[in-house]
């Protein structure tokens, strides 16, 4: 009898890799993820997109697969959710505070329990929305909605019903680098937070509230051993589920800072299968 595995893979950079636009997953990485399952292992995708976007993978695959979504705030379990987590109004103002003060010239979003990528900027609105219309546009099947209303962010704030937040800086190479050191200053800062740098972006959520820690109840659940889990990423948001699990893989092409965390390195997921022996 094979011993049942738990294999959680982070999307973007890892399952999306390398990107399809129009066919969002290659077809290797789905046959793998359908034989796998099909063999009779778990699958959880860990990923800080919401939702209703996993839905659409989910489709893709044609199997039912347990979702860590939003980095950890939300679990979707045998087909219910049974964990969603908020941030605390008065922490996602501080923090929003902060970073304005220091950064006059920003753009940062939230995702709530009814929206995601609700978007505050402090500059031109129009030039924005033109951006992110190509941005977006280029996306592909990878595209999420998204909405620019400032006075609607700040309201959501109010509510206490903030899952995460997240802080951009840009799309030039500079961008990753003050990202990551920011992310540092920003963890220092506000230690009773959740901070994770994502290339060129920080997300803020709850005290430890993470994949790795969401990713723990599914496992316990499962009755799964934790040498059985197996951990794909390639962000810093990843590095939780590296240090929690010794099968930890990281793809080839992350970024060093993220690399040096995981025990083990991959160039596509579907080369999990010589380790599965698929």
């Amino acid at each position: 009898m094979v011993q049942k595995k738990l294999i959680a893979i982070d999307l973007d950079g890892t399952l999306f890799y390398p990107k399809k636009p129009r066919g969002m997953v290659s077809k290797q990485n789905i046959a793998f993820v359908r034989d796998a399952f099909d063999f009779g292992h778990k699958i959880v995708f860990v990923t800080s997109r919401n939702h209703q976007f996993v839905n659409k993978v989910i489709d893709v695959i044609q199997r039912p697969i347990d979702v860590v979504s939003r980095n950890g705030t939300t679990i979707f379990h045998q087909g219910q959710f049974i964990q969603e987590l908020f941030m605390d109004a008065a922490h996602t103002q501080a923090v929003v505070d902060y970073v304005l003060q220091k950064y006059p010239r920003m753009m940062l979003s939230i995702d709530t329990n009814e929206e995601s990528n609700l978007i505050f900027s402090t500059g031109e609105t129009w030039w924005l929305n033109r951006i992110y219309n190509i941005y977006y546009f280029l996306q592909g099947q990878y595209r999420e909605s998204y909405r620019i209303d400032n006075d609607a962010f700040l309201k959501e704030i109010k509510k206490g019903k903030v899952q995460r937040l997240l802080i951009y800086f840009g799309l030039s190479k500079k961008s990753k680098s003050k990202a990551h050191s920011e992310s540092e200053l920003l963890a220092q800062r506000f230690p009773d937070l959740e901070v994770s740098w994502i290339q060129s972006l920080i997300e803020v959520a709850s005290h430890q509230v993470n994949k790795a820690e969401a990713l723990k109840k599914v496992v316990a659940l499962e009755g799964i051993e934790d040498e059985d889990v197996i951990v794909v990423g390639d962000s810093g948001n990843d590095i939780p589920l590296f240090k929690s699990f010794t099968q930890s893989y990281c793809m080839r092409h992350a970024h060093p800072r993220v690399k040096q965390f995981a025990r083990y390195q991959l160039d596509r997921v579907y080369h999990l299968r010589k380790v599965l022996s698929l």
